[in-house]
């Protein structure tokens, strides 16, 4: 059987689109130059206490540095998580990707969304329903965002949006 008669739509094109992460400030790079010195000065400290007699403390040093190889480790997986806003046709998607890759998606009908804070926190609300953006975005980080979304939205209703 043939496949020529199907014709496959081709992915709507977003007219706005965003994505939102966490603020990581150290770099791969950084973490192992700071993880080196970490270690460098923890086994240098546990040494002075090994010489001393103390040898149970020299272990706890390289206890002090694993602990804190996972506390990054975690941190730096928290990190990849995201949340991708567009305008897409006649909707607003959300698009809230955790760090384990899972998806979760909130649609809106774009002419009514709007962006508003409760609480120090920013949603996209439209008919009653509404979803969080930005949860890990600082406050003057998020009244850019709803800036930018105000905007996008007001082209949309005006038809200045690509669509």
């Amino acid at each position: 059987m043939s496949d020529k008669g199907v014709m496959s739509a081709a992915p709507e094109k977003a007219s706005y689109s965003i994505m939102l992460r966490p603020h990581r400030s150290l770099s791969p790079k950084g973490f192992t130059i700071f993880m080196i010195c970490i270690a460098a000065v923890s086994f240098a400290a546990g040494l002075v206490f090994l010489m001393l007699g103390a040898w149970p403390v020299f272990g706890f040093f390289g206890l002090d540095v694993l602990l804190i190889y996972i506390a990054f480790k975690l941190n730096f997986k928290s990190g990849r998580r995201c949340e991708i806003v567009e305008i897409r046709g006649d909707e607003v998607r959300i698009r809230h990707i955790a760090p384990d890759g899972q998806e979760k998606t909130h649609a809106f009908q774009a002419y009514w969304a709007r962006p508003f804070f409760q609480k120090d926190r920013l949603f996209i609300g439209c008919r009653g329903e509404q979803a969080e953006i930005g949860e890990f975005l600082i406050e003057d980080e998020k009244e850019e965002v709803k800036g930018e979304l105000d905007a996008a939205l007001y082209r949309f209703r005006n038809n200045q949006l690509e669509v």
